[in-house]
């Protein structure tokens, strides 16, 4: 049988691409961009920006990067009459956040992507990280192709919190906008994200061994 190789090279800059053996989407540190394998030898491009931390711990081991995926959301209703909570509820959601990597319990430690969504997180870029810095990222393991199922569970589960949508058709329109590298902080036995400071244990990230083989 035979196996095709691709080489983990930047196509436009050569460049070593970041990320590990399971991962399905790998990074150009020096070109901020996400590259997804996709026919034999090629690569599509994905834009790639570096959230800023909003709450870094005091102290930490080590600050490294997971992706996540941002889609633009249009949401409205079908034919069905719906409730004037549901509809302010829609008028209100124009973005979900899927994750592109994966942790062990998610649904028990927390799906960041989702609280992300149900927050209405505004990331910010930051735009002064060093080479070192942009080189820790990693992780993605979820390909865009998986993230389909998300795009519309998330929007009807945060509704559904707040009022039943039994019998209510809802209708979703997402595009996809980018990747955003969010930061998260090795503590030890705990590791932090950097945005909502949210904690969760270090165990739960399969892939947090691998990143601390390659801290600088």
């Amino acid at each position: 049988m035979a196996v095709s190789v691709i080489a983990l090279k930047c196509p436009e800059c050569s460049s070593r691409l970041c990320g590990f053996d399971k991962d399905r989407v790998f990074f150009c540190p020096s070109c901020r961009a996400g590259w997804e394998p996709g026919e034999p030898g090629r690569f599509e491009k994905i834009e790639l920006s570096y959230a800023r931390p909003m709450k870094p711990p005091e102290k930490f081991r080590l600050r490294f990067y997971l992706p996540f995926y941002l889609y633009r959301l249009s949401a409205g209703c079908g034919q069905s009459p719906i409730s004037a909570r549901v509809a302010e509820l829609l008028s209100r959601m124009d973005k979900v956040y899927v994750a592109g990597y994966r942790m062990t319990r998610e649904s028990y430690f927390g799906e960041m992507a989702l609280i992300y969504t149900e927050a209405g997180v505004i990331l910010e870029e930051d735009k002064n990280l060093g080479d070192s810095d942009r080189a820790r990222i990693g992780a993605g393991t979820r390909a865009r192709d998986e993230t389909q199922p998300y795009l519309r569970y998330y929007p009807l589960l945060i509704i559904d919190k707040r009022q039943d949508v039994t019998d209510m058709e809802l209708c979703f329109e997402t595009a996809f906008d980018k990747i955003w590298a969010v930061p998260f902080f090795d503590l030890g036995d705990q590791i932090q994200e950097g945005i909502l400071g949210r904690t969760f244990p270090a165990i739960a990230l399969d892939t947090i061994a691998d990143f601390r083989k390659v801290r600088p």
